[in-house]
């Protein structure tokens, strides 16, 4: 499964779906989870959609980088950035749960270039 080198670590990804054409999806995991937390959601919808999902920084098979004793959401936040950006994705549906979800609401108000629709699941306004 591929790599991506963003912000002094590696990110664990799985890219799948129809490719460049279309429209993506992108899935951001709660805390302690990784990229099997949205595996039947990208199952029912790879056909018709790219669905990228990650393992955030010091969790899955993600490495923690340099800040592996402390992991703030900013960080977490600039990686989600780096990943879409290097991934040349565009403008994306951006799903997050919990954790994820504080992610999708920093990329939503503060890049919202890079968002098309946001979907927030279970999680909080922090």
């Amino acid at each position: 499964m591929p790599n991506l080198d963003v912000n002094g670590t590696t990110l664990f990804y799985k890219d799948t779906g129809p490719g460049s054409t279309g429209e993506t999806i992108v899935f951001s995991h709660g805390l302690l989870w990784n990229t099997a937390l949205f595996a039947p959601q990208i199952a029912a919808l790879r056909d018709r959609y790219r669905c990228v999902a990650w393992d955030h920084r010091g969790q899955g098979k993600s490495a923690s980088g340099p800040h592996r004793n402390c992991i703030g959401m900013e960080l977490v936040w600039q990686d989600a950035v780096a990943l879409i950006e290097k991934l040349g994705l565009g403008a994306v549906h951006f799903v997050g749960l919990s954790m994820g979800g504080f992610v999708a609401m920093r990329m939503a108000a503060r890049r919202p270039d890079l968002v098309k629709t946001l979907v927030l699941l279970e999680t909080s306004f922090k």
